[in-house]
């Protein structure tokens, strides 16, 4: 059994383990997502999907990290894995491709000079500053700010970095607010 192998083993028997605990009927499915990542779909009813997830994906990626730390215990080589449910982050990265692309608009269009994102996980804003990459390419991505707060600023290329411009006013900095789970 290779390195990678017993990390998946023990991910999912671990992420097993977690659910039996904490009594939701499940049933998880292993998915390569290319040659170093693997993806652990859990399958549950709508109700346990939404106490798994949380709001905006918190629950979700804690789980994630608990996971990981369990197997970080067993094993120092630790290839990168995933877990998802009920598809919950396709449906999550396309809601958030929409309020980059509402906030690429704006910016482009002259509405505002700089548009704020609402705060999120490091790997959704991997997401959107790929998304922005490949789809805006006069414009430009930063994350700012620390901890939960962080959060993406798009604005055109070479405008100066900082905090979204004061005119945009409090109520709409962090736009696209979502509450999906």
């Amino acid at each position: 059994m290779s390195p990678l192998d017993f990390l998946q083993e023990n991910a999912r028997s671990y992420l097993e383990k977690i659910l039996a605990i904490l009594d939701i009927e499940a049933s998880v499915n292993q998915e390569e997502i290319d040659e170093t990542t693997v993806c652990y779909r859990i399958e549950c009813k709508p109700d346990d999907a939404r106490v798994l997830i949380g709001r905006n994906g918190q629950t979700l990626e804690a789980l994630q990290f608990i996971v990981r730390q369990m197997c970080k215990s067993q094993q120092t080589d630790q290839g990168p894995f995933v877990i998802d449910i009920l598809d919950y982050r396709s449906r999550r990265k396309r809601t958030l491709e929409e309020q980059a692309k509402k906030g690429a608009v704006a910016v482009l269009n002259g509405d505002t000079e700089k548009f704020a994102l609402q705060p999120m996980s490091p790997y959704e804003r991997r997401l959107v500053h790929q998304y922005l990459q490949e789809n805006f390419a006069d414009l430009a991505s930063e994350s700012e700010a620390e901890g939960a707060d962080r959060h993406i600023v798009i604005s055109f290329k070479g405008m100066p970095s900082g905090a979204a411009s004061e005119e945009d006013g409090e109520d709409d900095y962090f736009e696209g607010s979502s509450e999906e789970a």
